[in-house]
């Protein structure tokens, strides 16, 4: 193991290098129900030699981990790469479609979850749908992370190496086909290094994840910068915007670590109290990813929960790639911030040139987490890197004093007669009305033309007729930028992290010629 000053590969390396320095401090907790590092350490091992025990004896096979926000989870994970056997994070109330599929792609997937949840996915006995998974296991959670009992001292566990795949990582899927990015222990090691040095995690921090720790963001931001700083990781188990209030002032955080929708229900909660004090008043930092911070929720936090929130730019894919950093006066930094340690950024035209200071560009970043590929997805693989340059899909430009801002995706600009529209811009100035509280652009093809129309769904949350918002847009935007047609809905499909997911809004669509109206 590596000695107090030398940099750790592994997760278990930073949990091993916490015992040494910390092991009577709290490591995680959930509630009334806490572990120290000491213990952590123990029942990650347990955990590990349990699960090394339950798999086919070949060692094939991934691990998949219904993943909710709590100890056992959290334990399970950890456990899983001790073990060195690679692990796919699902979403706990995963359909046996989905996990089915899952299985086709990684297969045999030996699921690991709550057995009351494990029961439900083939009633009435979970393992019909093993028997129907070809050598997959299923695999109680709480069964599988329980504390461990005496036994006799037995060889330490061979460490996995840190550059292996360890991780498959589904992408939202919020603009296309989910597929699983593959990343290494090493990632996540040095993803949470970053988070730490960027914002100066220390050991006296509680950190608590208002966002699943099965995402990216949740996974590094929250999990892996806590083990690397010995930081204190608080955990909800299930969201709930009045829990996550309470646990800020019960374990007195400095630090959440969320979503837009996260604070943004935790602040629409804290302004219908009744009480004076402010919920969040311990906490220095609020970091977001995951979606775009609405500036109307930024606003909304602060004024009753706590700090500035701080946008976090990256990917499933890439890792941390730009971050807002608190500003002198307490606000939030321009754009998303300015690129961590470690990551170099390009922007490029359509010829592969450097565009000239200030220009928009696509956006091609180098990481120090980056993944290796697609599993299973050779093509997109290939597509997905230039010159060992990860093209990320995003149009940028930089600012005078290096802050980085997002235009938009590239693929998503939509063609109308020769005219480039973001729909970024026709999202924006949507919002811009009252009575809108969500909304998605995107483009249709036009029968048999090469041209597109614009098209919107909108989320009212106050009587709005289409002729209202069509003048709305048309106030605001250029002709060819004025939606078509501007559908009312009650809700868009989201991710688990808030994201709108563009696809299936396009595709569940219907076609029309004509401005609805509610």
């Amino acid at each position: 193991m590596p000695s107090t000053t030398e940099s750790a590969a592994t997760l278990w390396e930073l949990i091993d290098r916490a015992v040494r320095l910390s092991p009577a401090a709290t490591a995680v907790r959930q509630g009334t129900r806490a572990l120290t590092f000491r213990e952590l350490a123990d029942r990650v091992e347990t955990t590990a030699r349990r699960l090394r025990t339950r798999l086919p004896a070949d060692g094939g096979g991934t691990v998949g981990l219904l993943f909710e926000n709590t100890v056992e989870s959290t334990v399970a994970f950890l456990g899983a790469l001790y073990a060195g056997v690679p692990l796919t994070p699902l979403e706990p109330d995963s359909t046996e479609p989905h996990l089915l599929g899952v299985h086709r792609d990684l297969g045999p997937l030996h699921l690991v979850g709550r057995q009351a949840r494990l029961s439900t996915l083939a009633p009435p006995a979970a393992t019909s749908l093993a028997a129907r998974w070809q050598g997959g296991v299923l695999i109680d959670v709480d069964e599988l992370t329980a504390r461990p009992g005496a036994a006799a001292p037995s060889a330490p566990l061979p460490a996995p190496p840190p550059d292996a795949p360890a991780l498959y990582q589904y992408t939202s899927g919020s603009t296309g086909e989910p597929r699983a990015a593959v990343h290494s222990q090493h990632d996540l090691v040095r993803g949470g290094e970053i988070y730490a040095r960027t914002y100066g995690i220390t050991p006296a921090d509680r950190i608590l994840a208002a966002v699943p720790l099965l995402h990216s963001f949740g996974m590094v931001a929250a999990l892996a910068t806590a083990l690397h700083a010995r930081a204190e990781l608080v955990l909800l188990g299930r969201f709930a915007p009045a829990e996550m209030l309470r646990a800020l002032h019960q374990h007195a955080c400095t630090i959440v670590v969320g979503t837009p929708l996260a604070y943004d229900l935790a602040a629409r909660s804290a302004a219908s109290r009744s009480e004076t004090s402010r919920p969040g008043d311990t906490v220095r930092l609020c970091l977001s990813s995951g979606a775009a911070l609405p500036p109307a929720v930024a606003d909304r936090f602060a004024q009753h929960c706590g700090p500035a929130v701080q946008q976090v730019y990256g990917s499933t894919e890439a890792g941390v790639v730009a971050a807002q950093l608190p500003q002198p006066d307490g606000t939030a930094d321009a754009g998303v911030g300015r690129p961590v340690p470690g990551v170099r950024i390009r922007l490029v035209d359509e010829e592969d040139r450097p565009v000239p200071p200030g220009g928009t560009g696509a956006l091609l970043v180098r990481t120090p987490a980056m993944f290796t590929h697609y599993l299973g997805h050779p093509g997109p693989s290939e597509r997905a890197f230039r010159d060992g340059w990860y093209v990320t899909g995003d149009l940028a430009r930089l600012d005078g004093d290096g802050r980085l801002h997002l235009v938009g995706r590239k693929e998503s600009f939509i063609n109308v007669g020769g005219k480039k529209v973001n729909p970024l811009e026709v999202e924006a100035a949507l919002l811009a009305h009252p009575a809108v509280a969500e909304a998605v652009v995107w483009g249709e093809v036009v029968e048999e033309q090469t041209s597109e129309r614009v098209r919107a769904a909108v989320v009212p949350c106050s009587p709005l007729s289409g002729a209202a918002i069509t003048a709305h847009c048309r106030d605001r935007l250029l002709a060819h930028q004025v939606p078509a047609t501007i559908e009312f809905v009650a809700s868009l499909p989201k991710t688990s992290l808030g994201k709108i997911r563009r696809a299936a809004v396009a595709g569940a669509a219907p076609a029309r010629h004509r401005d609805d109206t509610a």
